[in-house]
């Protein structure tokens, strides 16, 4: 169900941007250097996600019933350009992060059998990264999905 639950988070962000990279499995390297490079487009611009489960719990609902609850990171990535104050990466990266949350929202059992229901896609972190010759902004979202039966 892990990779079901994947899938669907990484089909709601391509139903959004076709032409984001997005990977449902931790593809990240340790080189930073390599990071713009995974997340390049075919018009040459750089947009990517990562989805991965980052931990999982469980607890005893009654003596023949768990109820199990998995957390995912969904990362975004976007290239970065200054710009001006009415043109810069960061006003577009915010558009983009803001329609990935309504679009998750918008299906809260993610289509998927067995998904009870999310909670709200939480963002932890949005910031850049230097990874060398290019720098990156970062958001860190996770997202906190409720399974059942």
């Amino acid at each position: 169900m892990d990779k079901q639950i994947r899938l669907a988070i990484k089909q709601i962000i391509k139903t959004l941007y076709p032409t984001a990279q997005v990977f449902a499995w931790n593809a990240l390297s340790h080189s930073l250097n390599e990071w713009p490079g995974m997340f390049r487009t075919a018009d040459d611009t750089t947009h990517g996600w990562i989805i991965k489960r980052a931990t999982a719990r469980a607890e005893w609902k009654n003596p023949q019933r768990d109820r199990k609850t998995a957390v995912y990171d969904v990362w975004g990535f976007y290239g970065f350009t200054a710009g001006n104050e009415n043109e810069n990466s960061d006003n577009d990266f915010a558009v983009i992060v803001d329609a990935v949350y309504e679009a998750i929202k918008a299906s809260p059992t993610l289509d998927v059998t067995r998904v009870e229901r999310h909670g709200l896609l939480q963002i932890a972190a949005n910031t850049t990264i230097d990874t060398g010759e290019e720098t990156l902004h970062f958001v860190q979202g996770r997202l906190e999905v409720n399974l059942c039966c």
